[in-house]
């Protein structure tokens, strides 16, 4: 046995539980979005990789910004053109934009100086707006790099560049450049890690699936839907704090109304903030707006409704929503444009077009089969926080 002392009080360990407590893995880690599995969709994402984290005894801390109390730094501006000369990026900032973009640069490059002390790897998963510097200042100071972008930002409708100004989609080599800084990738969706192989990065996969507290709550919705579904109710369910799904949840509401107001089906409309659609819905007993809901009235509407009805103007990353609605056992309704990684699955039915759309709408779709947890993707995003957290 060896023998330890903390603090005056004695702890007896076996060698072996010795070495593994020696040998823990500890890694850093950065999300805009707070871990929680009943958020939005980046906040499941991020519950989703902490769950991963805390079942193979790794130990996350999450990035604070404040932490070094850096709130000024003179001559800031001198600190962009470092950045840009330093890393070779274009840029046609003001002397304005360049001192704001050398200050957030600086901030970071002294907060990860502080945090390198006890972390050799950071886990990054926030690419949007100035957070896409968090590569180049922990490059910069040493650090290994495991990218977990929620989606490309590039691609992403109204998101513009922070160097130069360009809107999307045509900025997307400057966010290649920076997710180049990354020691490897693991994208949410296939169609993003295609695109990143083909700009030569080293882009792996890891889809999303929901945390082992939310897998129980979706199939105990599952054995209600075995007694409970009412054949004439869809449900339209969207974040409506997302542009792209606003709008297409809109679309949608339109399109109900003009084409199936008299089919003798009901549309219930419900998401995070889709009380906002409120002041342009046309006024229909067909059309009920939930708005935001609680997990409880969530699963009211699930285990009642024949099928969820997505619909999303395009964009990247990939809609945590579906696997949960397969795990619940609720068909999926979805334009291609939505539908990612989701194609030729039981349950899950993607249309092309209107018309297309109200043929499916009148008819039958099957009982999705409970997805897969994605063990060997996650596996493989271990063996690379293994390798990359050595000293």
């Amino acid at each position: 046995m060896a023998n330890l002392t903390i603090s005056g009080n004695p702890f007896c360990f076996t060698l072996q539980q010795f070495i593994s407590i020696r040998l823990k893995i500890q890694v850093l880690r950065h999300s805009h979005f707070s871990p929680d599995p009943w958020g939005d969709g980046g906040c499941k994402r991020t519950a989703q990789i902490s769950e991963i984290l805390a079942q193979n005894e790794i130990e996350e801390e999450f990035y604070q910004p404040d932490i070094t109390q850096i709130f000024h730094k003179k001559f800031a501006a001198l600190e962009g053109l470092k950045l840009l000369n330093q890393h070779k990026i274009q840029s046609s900032l003001n002397k304005t934009a360049l001192t704001q973009l050398g200050f957030n640069y600086y901030k970071r490059q002294k907060t990860f100086e502080y945090y390198k002390a006890k972390h050799n790897l950071l886990l990054w998963e926030s690419s949007r707006q100035q957070n896409y510097l968090m590569s180049y200042a922990a490059r910069d100071v040493g650090m290994k790099i495991i990218g977990l972008p929620h989606n490309i930002e590039s691609l992403v409708a109204g998101q513009k560049s922070e160097f130069t100004g360009k809107t999307a989609p045509y900025w997307f080599e400057e966010e290649l450049a920076s997710l180049r800084q990354c020691d490897s990738i693991f994208t949410i969706s296939r169609e993003e890690q295609y695109l990143l192989k083909l700009f030569g990065l080293k882009a792996e996969f890891l889809p999303y699936f929901p945390t082992s507290e939310v897998c129980s709550f979706l199939l105990s919705i599952r054995k209600r839907r075995e007694t409970n579904v009412a054949d004439n109710e869809i449900l339209l369910l969207g974040t409506a704090g997302n542009k792209p799904t606003f709008d297409g949840m809109l679309n949608r509401i339109n399109f109900f109304h003009k084409r199936l107001i008299n089919k003798g089906l009901k549309l219930i409309v419900a998401g995070y903030l889709t009380e906002n659609l409120k002041s342009q819905l046309p006024v229909s007993d067909q059309i009920i707006l939930e708005g935001t809901v609680s997990s409880e009235r969530l699963a009211d509407l699930m285990s009642k409704c024949s099928y969820c009805w997505i619909h999303q103007n395009i964009s990247t990353g990939s809609l945590t929503k579906i696997p949960e609605l397969m795990m619940a056992g609720v068909p999926v309704l979805l334009n291609s444009d939505a539908a990612r990684n989701f194609h030729n699955l039981k349950g899950i039915k993607v249309y092309e077009h209107d018309d297309d759309c109200a043929e499916i709408m009148l008819g039958e779709l099957p009982i999705p089969e409970i997805p897969e947890k994605p063990v060997t993707h996650e596996k493989i995003l271990l063996h690379h926080i293994q390798k990359l957290s050595k000293k």
